[in-house]
């Protein structure tokens, strides 16, 4: 009972997030528009701050692994073979791209990182674990151009807009900086820090509200069996 108690007390408060975005779209005070833009805000400000924050303020050598690296790349990788696989019992090829894309690809720079402040009280892991997976999640969306039906191949600008997308890609930019000013040893405290971290923590509440606005039950039971 203890260990569901606890395993309830860190999932619990992020579904119920969730659920309070998705009622908040019902009852016409969040529209789609405004989620979309809340949900892109999300990504491209507060999560790198909070990312940023949460590295730059602790021991660079305690946190960089690159063991864990690799086994969070070769784990994904796994994942997109499995669900690769799977896809070729679909008859209606059109929707394989989709379907890979859908198997793998979770939410990690935000669930992620909700599930491990709710259980450790900071983002932990995460940036190191972000590390070895979403990079790959960016290389492997070309499957979407080149499962598409008619394509004989991949697309040179579908390969520039992924390169683009990961160098340029917000969360990977924070982690980055995070991990450069804790190696140098910069110092993290003061006025700065409690304003960086301020702003951090609105990545997840409105992440997940988001979340929850802009979920369609109708589209995602639209194709019930894959």
């Amino acid at each position: 009972m203890e260990n569901l108690m606890f395993c309830l007390n860190a999932t619990g408060p992020i579904f119920l997030m969730m659920v309070f975005g998705l009622f908040l779209r019902k009852v016409g005070i969040l529209d789609e528009d405004f989620a979309n833009r809340m949900n892109k805000f999300v990504f491209k400000i507060p999560l790198p701050f909070l990312l940023f924050s949460d590295l730059a303020s602790v021991d660079f050598s305690r946190v960089w692994n690159i063991k864990f690296i690799v086994f969070c790349f070769v784990v994904t990788l796994i994942s997109i073979t499995i669900s690769t696989l799977v896809s070729c019992l679909w008859r209606d090829k059109s929707i394989r791209g989709e379907f890979i894309q859908a198997s793998y690809r979770s939410s990690a720079a935000l669930l992620g990182i909700a599930f491990i402040q709710n259980i450790y009280g900071n983002a932990g892991m995460a940036p190191v674990m972000i590390i070895g997976s979403v990079p790959l999640y960016n290389v492997m969306a070309i499957e979407l151009s080149f499962f598409k039906p008619g394509q004989n191949g991949i697309d040179r600008a579908v390969l520039k807009k992924t390169f683009k997308g990961i160098v340029t890609n917000p969360i990977i930019l924070g982690i980055v900086a995070g991990l450069l000013w804790s190696a140098i040893g910069l110092p993290f405290a003061g006025i700065p820090a409690k304003a960086v971290t301020s702003i951090g923590n609105m990545a997840t509440p409105m992440g997940l509200m988001a979340m929850g606005a802009t979920f369609d039950l109708k589209k995602a039971s639209a194709k019930a069996k894959p």
